[in-house]
């Protein structure tokens, strides 16, 4: 995987939601986060789900600007300069959904791509080693889902140097792309599946590493919360397609030998 601090490395995922104090109780019960840290900051409290002393991803409620918009995990992709590279997203294709602004000790804006999916660009102190990661309770994995597989190419290419490589089918049939930064993988991208409602955008989703998918998966129904998803079984795990009590959709892997 990519080291993180490095232009176009996924840096981090954040959970923006009507009810944060809920979303705190069922990420901790779902993930095994063993702490959650709680900060003060200009846009109000932000909660950081840990795992050991690792972080694992964060959350906030919703400002007045988003009320009725739905709860949403949002990837976040390292760059060298965010006000730079956000001065080229709508030559490349995208939108600039908000500005660049600080937030402490580093600098971020939210991007829109050419079909809809929903990113943010991050900046600030070099974050040591890897996001990605197997331990339990944190993520492992981001997967672009796009009704334009060939315009994301594109746009992901010119904003933050990814090669997209087709190099299997998905479990369901369809291509499944790995977007690389020289040999080393950074995100994967698949087909948008025929059977998601029209009025759905291509979206980015995050995957949470677990010990047990079947056994989340009906933890999860029991909180209150939705499987899009079953637990499926393909080479390296199995995984499925969940959503949180407030409908925020995210993902989760169980490796295997």
């Amino acid at each position: 995987m990519i080291k993180a601090g490095v232009h176009g490395a996924v840096t981090w995922v954040d959970l923006s939601t009507p009810d944060v104090a809920a979303a705190v109780k069922f990420y901790r019960e779902v993930l095994g986060w063993t702490d959650v840290e709680e900060s003060d900051t200009p846009m109000g409290k932000y909660f950081i789900g840990k795992v050991g002393d690792r972080q694992a991803g964060g959350m906030m409620a919703q400002g007045p600007e988003l009320s009725g918009t739905p709860a949403m995990w949002t990837t976040f992709v390292y760059v060298d300069g965010v006000d730079a590279t956000t001065t080229r997203v709508v030559d490349a294709g995208g939108t600039v959904l908000t500005p660049p602004f600080d937030i402490p000790e580093a600098r971020i804006a939210v991007i829109g791509d050419p079909t809809g999916a929903v990113f943010g660009l991050f900046g600030g102190p070099v974050i040591e080693g890897e996001f990605y990661s197997q331990d339990a309770g944190r993520v492992c994995w981001v997967e672009l889902m796009s009704r334009d597989p060939a315009a994301a190419e594109g746009f992901y290419a010119d904003l933050f140097g990814w090669k997209a490589i087709t190099e299997h089918t998905s479990s369901s049939g369809s291509p499944y792309t790995t977007f690389k930064l020289g040999e080393e993988s950074v995100a994967g991208m698949m087909p948008m599946p025929d059977d998601v409602p029209t009025e759905v955008p291509s979206y980015w989703a995050a995957y949470f590493t677990v010990a047990d998918c079947a056994a989340t998966e009906t933890r999860v129904q029991e909180l209150g919360g939705q499987v899009y998803l079953p637990t499926t079984t393909m080479d390296m795990g199995r995984f499925a397609c969940l959503g949180d009590p407030q409908s925020a959709s995210f993902n989760i892997m169980e490796y295997t030998e």
